[in-house]
């Protein structure tokens, strides 16, 4: 059935139209995207903003062994999967769209119970006794655990689908988070941290999930706002969970040392609720979930030993390990940002004139709660910048492929190196949050931009890429914070912070995806490509890269 013109993402008014000719050609058999078992090449090019697919190109399939009739309320690619051509925010029909905010949704509440502590850092390093050296042991911590957590969730999503996975890192998550109430002491609260740490692994089923549901034309901003979105949360907590603290101690009713702990169970109780609605509500892919799918035969199951060869193969690709280097510098400085913020401004910004070491309480320029408000300003610049780092990254490759989503990777970690320096080069309040907002834009383009590229890398194995790339964030986060623990002056360890992301600002003319034009090539392209799957050998995983 031809339906009329239509927009990719759709908010009311149309950003791009194209005409669906896709209804005409014939369905293809099943394509998830996630797995190579056999290929076709009788498929009929279809046009997509200019770009002609070539006709004669392998696409891996997974073969069904009956005919399905499938409807969906959105535009969707059948020579994809099934995978929609599409964004309408403001629809929650199932599956592409309540996928997509469930994927989003419940990201969001895993980086609120994962950063719920930073905000109220200053009350509990006063309760618990802390030193400096130990709350910079507990931010570590806190970002380690979530490193090889990364490495396997990618694979497991292959296996068993996102939405079991995100499902169950929300409930299990939720655990540690609520057991954080329950510290007396410095080790204790390492304990929770870090086993608090491992519901950061649900980015990767995010990026994972939205990469199943939507086509590569708008893959990019899809994953762009689901993450961004989802990363909003880090942000929010800094806004509410101090208000919930100071709630609780209103009057010295209920102490301060009670009330950190009752402020933290809140996030717990999210986090069981939306991981149960997840999994009851939502879809693995556009034709169902994965476990019906097997029992009917429908997808075939990977065995374990395609994921160690799936993750060989991503391995063996240098762009992996500069995109997870970029990542680092991206979303590992926003992870340290979010555990050092609040106490810079707390402890930092002190009152001209006045001795700190006669009383630094006196001295301090702002209270906990007005530190963490200013904190949240890096972190809500996730409802927007990483969504337009990803829509910027789709728009360069519509018109320059790959080279315009390089460049635009370039350009945005650019931005976040220059101004994360003048950040640390300012000690004054009024000019510090000016300079904080735009260095969080950049920062969040960039990750934006990174997951433009991901799903180019090795296209049969995008779960392991994910991973691989997002192990490199934290990997970076739990790098930043052995750099701030050392150099211990938090506006110098910005300023060396600074310098990596410039680094890694430069490495972009390193990429290289096989395939596809770097930023030094010349002439032209096939504006739009979708990414490339080719056939790889057990003997030698990287002989086709």
């Amino acid at each position: 059935m031809s339906r009329a013109p239509h927009t990719l993402i759709d908010l009311g008014h149309p950003i791009s139209t194209r005409t669906n000719t896709i209804a005409e050609t014939p369905r293809p058999p099943l394509d998830l995207g996630i797995s190579n078992i056999s290929r076709t090449t009788d498929h009929k090019a279809t046009s997509y903003h200019g770009m002609s697919t070539d006709p004669h190109r392998q696409i891996p399939m997974l073969q069904s062994t009956r005919p399905r009739p499938f409807s969906f309320d959105i535009y969707t690619d059948p020579q994809q999967g099934d995978k929609a051509t599409e964004i309408r925010l403001f629809s929650f029909q199932r599956p592409h769209m309540r996928a997509f905010h469930y994927a989003w949704l419940s990201f969001f509440i895993a980086f609120f119970g994962w950063f719920s502590i930073p905000p109220i850092m200053p009350t509990i390093k006063k309760q618990l006794n802390l030193t400096d050296d130990q709350v910079s042991n507990s931010n570590i911590v806190s970002l380690s655990s979530t490193i090889i957590g990364r490495l396997i969730v990618g694979p497991l999503c292959d296996r068993y689908g996102a939405r079991t996975i995100q499902s169950v890192l929300l409930v299990v998550g939720a655990v540690p988070v609520a057991s954080a109430a329950l510290v007396t002491s410095y080790t204790g609260l390492m304990l929770t941290r870090f086993f608090i740490g491992l519901v950061g692994c649900t980015f990767v089923a995010t990026a994972y999930w939205t990469s199943t549901m939507f086509s590569h034309e708008v893959v990019g901003s899809a994953n762009a706002i689901s993450c961004g979105w989802g990363n909003l949360g880090a942000g929010v907590t800094y806004l509410i969970t101090p208000l919930v603290f100071d709630l609780i101690t209103v009057n010295g009713t209920i102490s301060d040392n009670y009330g950190w702990r009752i402020a933290l169970v809140f996030p717990a109780v999210l986090m069981v609720a939306i991981g149960i609605c997840t999994y009851l509500f939502s879809d693995d892919c556009p034709q169902g979930n994965y476990v019906d799918l097997k029992r009917n035969h429908v997808m075939a199951d990977r065995a374990k030993s395609e994921l160690y060869y799936g993750f060989m193969a991503v391995a063996r690709q240098p762009v992996a390990w500069i995109l997870a280097f970029q990542y680092a510098c991206c979303f590992g400085v926003e992870l340290q940002v979010h555990n050092v913020l609040s106490l810079y401004y707390y402890e930092d910004f002190t009152i001209a004139g006045c001795d700190i070491e006669t009383d630094a309480n006196e001295c301090r320029l702002l209270t906990q709660t007005k530190a963490s408000v200013i904190s949240s300003c890096f972190g809500l610049m996730c409802i927007f910048a990483r969504a337009i780092g990803g829509y910027v990254s789709d728009v360069a490759n519509r018109h320059y492929d790959m080279k315009g989503r390089i460049s635009m990777q370039m350009l945005c970690l650019a931005g976040q190196a220059i101004f994360l320096y003048l950040f640390s080069q300012i000690q004054v309040l009024a000019w510090s949050i000016p300079c904080l907002v735009v260095f969080g834009f950049f920062a969040q383009a960039s990750t934006g931009t990174t997951y433009g590229i991901v799903p180019y890398v090795c296209p049969e194995h995008t779960g392991v890429t994910s991973g691989i790339v997002g192990a490199g964030g934290n990997m970076g986060g739990l790098a930043w914070g052995f750099l701030f623990k050392e150099v211990v002056n938090r506006a110098k360890s910005f300023e060396y912070l600074s310098f990596f992301v410039a680094a890694s600002s430069v490495s972009s003319v390193l990429i290289q995806i096989h395939g596809e034009r770097s930023i030094w090539s010349r002439g032209g392209g096939v504006s739009g490509r979708a990414p490339q799957h080719l056939n790889f050998s057990r003997d030698d995983t990287a002989s086709n890269w």
